[in-house]
């Protein structure tokens, strides 16, 4: 039993001591690796802390917006128009407020940049005065004061200078140039001189200048001696001119206006590849320049439909910046459209908003260049419009308003030196002030297609004008595009909707409808011309009469011949028994406004301004001030008024102030419209005595009266106002695309479609976001059973013995087999005198006849006349019409080996 015991005693201690041992080496083992970690983290907080933490400073995390490309622009069968390419840019970036270190390395990389072709793109908000030779500061022009007041704040607030301090451009020019390390020297030019550790050392003018003395001792200038540089403080210097300052201000200025992004800014874009090469292999001597991928935009086709397109540029306008693109995402140094569709499709295409873009998380060091990335989300690219201009059709619109042009132009200048025609005019001509009122021809022209076939009613497939401008041009600046803007011709207004004119006898369309539908006028009535025509004036000399100098010849027209013989002693009638039968009601305007001619058609092109169809609101509105009046007409009688009425004042030694004077013309034009005609004096002799303090006597008198009645019919709307109206003339003033949407209405159905220049918003992945279609405006349900007596006449325009006819000869189609169309000539007046070179010439057309498919507007101002403007619609007819008859032939090739025919 004992030894039992002893045996089991012996092996637990046995099993005890193992179980220490165990223990032991565990702990052993524990304590081993503690040191281990202790002695690690002793080394990183106290061997390396430093070290470690110095690394920390010079690196930072930050999330940069990433963002894609602009969507592409193309027309009706995805030819491209406009689309972004990757470009190299430039770039800038300074964390900190050593405003003078990075200067040495801005003007080597500028230097870089110039070697190669390239330029500075930003702009400086301080430039020298071309005029006066001054600084001034520039923040963009026709900015209100307002905006103007906001930026100059912005840009005080931005680059940290004080308003009150410097407040003038000069002061805040001299404060810039301490700023980033120059000395103005004598001689204009400017100094970067440098110590040993890069901070830059500014002198006083005369430090480093001698003075120059004449004869007697007298200082006369000064002039740059370098050596007084001190050698002890200066270790490098260079100098520059001032154009490297101001370039070196604007991109300071630009890293200020965006430096709430934190990143990098371009200042060169697009830059070669070999500018790219040279900068990046200087980059250790440059750390706060580098070179990033950015996007340009490139239009194809150079100046095709360029007033369509439009183009992008920089954000000029703060205000809509901080209150609209701003919140939405943008960057101030983003494009965005300027023009065109790139303006109007502007969220559709950008992929500057938001909910596009992407981010890089991403440890930058402290020149902001990126270390590592950390996370990627991709961003999205703007969206393709596709347009329903026919790029094919488009081109050849442009070539053939442009043959017009020039073809119209050189028949004015050969009729201006005809022996007849100075004959006629010599008596205008030698009244005419030419120096202030120039001779204008024909310079410009619009040719406007609008499909007119049911599924695609109301699309433009061609919105041509001539002249146009390079698209690329206007994107990459300079004096390419400067010699654009400065063209007189205005070549970036878009003719098609930012022009207004008189239509002419393009107009009778609407007075013959608006005659028939209003019972007025029947489909068989004949009308005879009576040569004066003596409704509304006693006066034989202002007695309106037809253009012909044979009243015979238009003898009997019914509807179709009064359009077809352009007869405005017709249309004379029609307007006068609308205007006397229906007082007040404004038939002829209602008409017109139901064809679409009084309102805009919104299509999507910025800019477009509203037709003017005569009547009283727009002639003269009482409820609004004189500058917010529809035409100038008010203005201009309240000048006439205002000279009379002190020209008369003046006989009794009498003047009056400016502003008395306005104020008692505006009630006086006011009262006018309020009270009956025969009541006019007697209405205004209490307002003369009132605001003037005129005497009884003074008002009395009809040297005063009878001057101030004719001024102030001129603005009462009235029966001799209505008929000029109905022949197109009076103060009608139409846009080319209200007139496209006029003449479109007489197709087979009379739906009166709002022009449509967009088909569809196409995602980048493909997907049709949007469909677009034109939408209805109205449809001239009462005038169907009129219509084909209209078509009639328009066709006789045509034929053989129409007022087009001549334009006509020759023509591979029989004009009247295929179209109808209808001629307007406006009369146009320059300082005072009327010559039949400045006429105003349209053109309008359907085809083809049965069915049109197409309308057409062709416009030339001062185009001489109308038959001239015939020629760009017959052509682009015939091209159409060519294309339409082109039959795609099956070809049928041998089989096996056999050759073939």
């Amino acid at each position: 039993m004992k030894d039992d015991e002893f045996r089991r005693s012996r092996r637990n201690r046995s099993k005890d001591q193992k179980l220490n041992f165990r223990f032991v080496v565990f702990l052993i083992g524990v304590v081993g690796m503690f040191s281990v970690l202790l002695f690690g983290l002793y080394r990183l907080q106290i061997e390396q802390g430093e070290q470690y933490a110095e690394s920390t400073a010079n690196q930072s995390i930050k999330s940069i917006a990433v963002k894609g490309s602009r969507g592409m622009i193309t027309d009706i069968n995805s030819v491209v128009l406009a689309k972004s390419e990757k470009a190299y840019n430039v770039t800038f970036y300074r964390e900190n407020e050593d405003w003078d270190y990075p200067t040495k390395q801005l003007l080597e990389a500028i230097s870089i940049v110039e070697s190669y072709g390239g330029k500075v793109s930003v702009t400086s908000p301080l430039i020298r005065s071309e005029e006066t030779g001054e600084w001034v500061f520039n923040f963009g022009t026709g900015i209100s004061e307002t905006s103007w007041n906001k930026r100059k704040q912005y840009f005080y607030d931005n680059n940290y200078i004080s308003s009150s301090r410097y407040s003038t451009p000069q002061a805040s020019f001299d404060f810039l140039c301490r700023r980033f390390g120059f000395t103005v020297l004598a001689d204009g030019r400017y100094l970067l001189a440098l110590d040993k550790n890069g901070n830059s050392v500014v002198f006083n003018t005369d430090d480093l200048a001698l003075s120059i003395t004449d004869e007697e001792g007298r200082v006369t200038g000064k002039m740059v001696d370098l050596s007084k540089i001190p050698s002890n403080r200066v270790a490098e210097y260079q100098v520059v001119d001032e154009e490297k300052v101001v370039q070196i201000i604007a991109i300071n200025a630009t890293m200020q206006d965006n430096a709430f992004l934190s990143l990098p800014v371009p200042f060169a874009e697009d830059v070669s590849y070999e500018t790219v090469a040279e900068i990046e292999g200087r980059s250790m001597s440059m750390p706060w320049v580098g070179v990033t991928m950015g996007d340009k935009r490139v239009y194809p086709n150079g100046s095709l439909a360029a007033t369509i397109i439009g183009y992008t540029g920089k954000i000029q306008n703060a205000d809509y910046y901080f209150s609209d693109l701003q919140p939405a995402g943008y960057a101030m140094n983003d494009y965005i459209g300027q023009a065109g569709i790139e303006s109007s499709m502007e969220n559709w295409l950008t992929a500057n908003i938001t909910d596009r873009q992407g981010a890089r998380v991403v440890e930058v060091d402290p020149q902001g260049k990126v270390t590592r990335e950390l996370s990627y989300i991709a961003p999205q690219d703007g969206n393709t419009v596709k347009l329903t201009i026919n790029a094919q059709y488009q081109a050849a619109a442009e070539r053939y308003i442009r043959d017009n042009v020039n073809y119209t132009r050189d028949l004015q200048e050969q009729r201006m030196r005809e022996s007849d025609w100075l004959e006629t005019y010599k008596d205008k001509i030698a009244i005419r002030d030419f120096e202030e009122f120039p001779l204008k021809l024909a310079t410009t022209g619009v040719l406007i297609v609008m499909d007119l076939r049911k599924e695609n009613a109301g699309n433009i497939l061609a919105l041509a004008q001539y002249p146009n401008y390079d698209l690329n041009a206007m994107v990459q600046g300079g004096d390419p595009a400067l010699q654009i803007v400065q063209d007189e011709r205005g070549l970036l207004m878009n003719y098609a909707i930012q022009t207004r004119a008189e239509p002419g006898s393009i107009f009778k369309m609407v007075t013959g409808l608006a005659g028939l539908t209003n019972g007025e006028l029947t489909p068989t009535e004949t009308i005879s011309d009576g040569g004066r025509f003596d409704w509304y004036t006693n006066v034989k000399e202002d007695m309106p009469k037809c253009w012909t100098s044979h009243p015979e010849n238009h003898k009997d027209l019914n509807i179709a011949g009064g359009l077809t013989n352009s007869c405005n002693f017709f249309f004379y009638t029609v307007a006068g028994r609308l205007y006397n039968n229906h007082p007040g009601q404004e038939l002829l305007y209602k008409y017109a406004a139901q064809m679409g001619l009084t309102s805009k058609t919104g299509i999507d092109l910025p800019g477009e301004l509203r037709s003017i169809v005569g009547n009283q609101t727009n002639l003269y509105d009482p409820t609004v001030s004189l500058e917010e009046q529809m035409t100038s007409t008010p203005i201009l009688v309240a000048a006439s008024l205002k000279k009379h009425i002190s020209n008369y004042a003046a006989s009794y030694g009498i003047s009056y102030d400016s502003a008395r004077l306005d104020k008692c013309i505006k009630q006086l034009m006011d009262m006018a419209m309020n009270t009956p005609q025969d009541n006019w004096v007697s209405a205004a002799r209490p307002i003369f005595m009132t605001e003037l303090g005129m005497t009884r006597t003074m008002v009395m008198q009809a040297a005063l009266m009878t001057d101030m009645w004719n001024y102030l019919n001129t603005i009462k709307w009235g029966g001799s106002q209505e008929i000029q109206m109905g022949v197109g003339q009076s103060i009608t003033l139409l846009t080319p695309i209200a007139v496209v949407r006029y003449i479109g209405s007489l197709n087979t159905n009379l739906t009166v479609w709002n022009p449509n220049i967009v088909d569809s918003i196409i995602s980048p992945e493909g997907e049709i976001l949007s469909k677009r279609t034109a939408s209805q405006f109205n449809t001239l349900d009462s005038a169907k059973e009129y219509l084909p007596y209209i078509l009639d006449g328009l066709k006789g325009v045509v034929d053989e013995a129409g007022t087009a006819a001549r334009q006509f000869r020759g023509w591979k189609y029989k004009a009247e087999d295929v179209m109808v169309g209808k001629t307007g000539t406006s009369q146009v007046t320059i300082g005072k005198v009327r010559l039949d070179l400045e006429n105003n010439g349209w053109f309008v057309a359907l085809t083809p006849k049965d069915d049109p498919e197409i309308a057409l507007v062709s416009f030339i101002p001062n185009g001489f006349s109308g038959s001239y403007t015939v020629r760009a619609a017959k052509d682009f007819i015939e091209f159409y019409l060519d294309e339409k008859t082109k039959v795609d032939t099956e070809i049928v090739l041998p089989g096996g080996n056999a050759l073939a025919p």
